[in-house]
């Protein structure tokens, strides 16, 4: 009986400390410098694709392309930068503060085409789910300089999702 209460309480020492020992390997789920991702940000009916580079521990340089095409009607490419400054760094969780500059060029069916430039600012928070994954939302402020018509302030919000390579 011993025996058993002995095996017991090691068995179980051993499992808690596996079980701390793997929840610290895990945790140390941000990149580090160099590594790079593709995300998807998904903000009302705009799609992006970025492409995050780890150029410190802290800073994140994000290059973005996106593409909307509407058959017999138009065609419109974003085409931008969005670095991104981390602030407040856990194990799992980050939260940043940012700018984006886009180049948005539409193309119309039929009339000129119209190059529209957005410049924002942006914060939020992103969440490594592991070494290759995160998760993260942000809120925007982006003011939008139109060539042919009036300019426009405007908040927005975004979720991504990033994959790491």
């Amino acid at each position: 009986m011993k025996l058993l209460k002995r095996f017991t309480g090691i068995s179980t020492l051993l499992f808690l400390v596996f079980t701390l020992a793997a929840t610290t390997a895990l945790s140390q789920n941000i990149p580090e410098k160099g590594t790079i991702g593709l995300s998807a940000s998904f903000q009302g009916n705009q799609t992006n694709l970025m492409v995050p580079i780890w150029t410190s521990d802290n800073i994140v340089i994000a290059p973005l392309l996106g593409i909307v095409h509407e058959t017999d009607s138009f065609t419109t490419i974003n085409l931008g930068v969005k670095p991104r400054f981390y602030r407040a760094m856990g194990d799992d969780f980050a939260s940043y503060f940012g700018f984006q500059a886009v180049l948005q060029n539409t193309s119309p069916e039929f009339g000129d085409d119209v190059t529209n430039f957005l410049v924002g600012v942006n914060g939020g928070g992103e969440y490594f789910l592991n070494s290759h994954f995160s998760m993260g939302v942000e809120g925007q402020l982006n003011f939008l300089i139109r060539d042919n018509t009036d300019d426009r302030i405007s908040t927005g919000a975004a979720i991504t999702g990033t994959y790491y390579f």
